[in-house]
């Protein structure tokens, strides 16, 4: 989530910048790599072994020192295999030029997070069975998830299958809502992946700069935009928040204006260690207020708890599209990076609330958080979580 200060907003998420230590501790999976090039070049510098024209390449990313050993060398068919962890996946992918693709050895490569494994299981270990990506029969409504954020990187491949609306940048007042930050791409990526495909449109509202910052009265002005252009069945992603202790009555009352209108909000609980109900708008009653978990039903050691969290929702280690120079160091097209926090958190429960309300659009927002929270997996959630936290994970089929 990105925090608005005072009059200006950030956004609250952690990008992964982790030393070499780090990044070898990771959970690995087999990987075959497509290289066209020399195989036994590339794995010589990933060994460590060679100094040759690939080492600048991975020293970039961190990996050459990694020690990475290639387990077959496949000369013939230009490829070779390895264990990665999701971490050197994208740095791999990033950072050598001449790579093809990559795809898992045993089951074939996916950038589905593995939070699409966890929401539709009641507990652990993970069980492998991800959610649907289509609707039963493909039946179910059009519906419209509007992202206040830092803009979002339309041209990125994993958007090629999603369709967008009209958009608005209320940073440089234009209609151009393009992310040179990187977080929004991040938020919508993982909205993609959780929500039916073929079942929503997406609209870029920016209201954060380059830096992840912004105006209060940005924010403001894009959800007035939101009421004024907005039809049901409809949803606004707020992966940010007011800076702790700061009330705005006006954000109060456009939020709730919004889900009179049958609006469905979803805001983070922060990532300041504190108390969710000092972070507005997630202490509005009125909106589904998400903290963040992990992989192992761990409460995101930075997020913020208590009474006013509504739900959690996986939200460490999730690798998303990267669209500007915040979130990783080389953005493109086909970039990705690793990202942490209640932003995570609230992207993976706006595209549950998309699925949902693709198949029960005449629910009103009183109706759907209702639902979310009857049933939640409860007490799942370990780590320490303030008095009154309520232990909810989300669960969607």
């Amino acid at each position: 989530m990105r925090r608005l200060l005072a009059a200006t907003i950030t956004v609250a998420c952690f990008v992964m910048v982790i030393s070499s230590a780090q990044a070898a501790k990771l959970p690995r999976r087999p990987y075959l790599v497509s290289y066209d090039g020399v195989v036994d070049d590339i794995c010589d510098a990933l060994e460590g072994a060679e100094e040759n024209s690939t080492v600048s390449h991975l020293l970039a990313c961190g990996l050459w020192k990694l020690r990475l050993k290639c387990r077959r060398r496949l000369r013939l068919s230009k490829a070779f295999a390895l264990h990665l962890s999701l971490f050197e996946v994208e740095a791999l992918s990033r950072c050598v030029p001449s790579l093809d693709f990559l795809e898992d050895s045993g089951d074939a490569v996916s950038r589905a997070s593995w939070a699409l494994d966890r929401i539709n299981q009641r507990a652990l270990p993970l069980d492998s069975i991800l959610i649907d990506p289509k609707p039963e029969g493909g039946f179910g409504e059009t519906v419209h998830i509007f992202i206040l954020d830092t803009g979002v990187r339309t041209t990125h491949v994993d958007f090629r299958l999603q369709k967008f609306g009209s958009g608005r940048d209320f940073v440089d007042e234009d209609d151009d809502a393009n992310d040179c930050d990187g977080h929004g791409s991040h938020v919508a990526s993982t909205i993609a992946q959780m929500a039916y495909q073929g079942k929503t449109i997406m609209h870029s509202v920016r209201v954060l700069d380059c830096q992840g910052n912004g105006e209060l009265s940005a924010l403001l002005e894009g959800l007035e935009w939101v009421g004024r252009v907005a039809s049901t069945p409809a949803v606004v992603s707020l992966a940010l928040g007011v800076k702790a202790g700061i009330w705005s009555g006006a954000l109060e009352r456009v939020v709730r204006a919004l889900t009179d209108r049958g609006i469905v909000v979803v805001t983070a609980s922060g990532n300041q260690n504190t108390d969710a109900c000092t972070i507005s708008p997630g202490n509005v009653e009125e909106t589904i207020t998400v903290a963040a978990s992990d992989q192992f039903d761990r409460a995101y050691s930075m997020g913020n708890t208590g009474q006013c969290v509504d739900l959690f929702a996986p939200g460490v280690g999730i690798l998303g599209a990267c669209g500007g120079y915040e979130s990783c160091d080389a953005p493109s097209d086909t970039s990705y990076s690793i990202q942490s926090g209640t932003s995570m958190a609230v992207s993976h429960a706006v595209g549950i609330v998309a699925r949902i309300l693709a198949l029960a659009p005449e629910w009103t927002p009183f109706q759907l958080k209702r639902h979310l929270i009857s049933t939640a997996t409860r007490d799942v959630i370990r780590g320490a979580l303030l008095p009154n936290t309520p232990n909810r994970l989300v669960f969607v089929k």
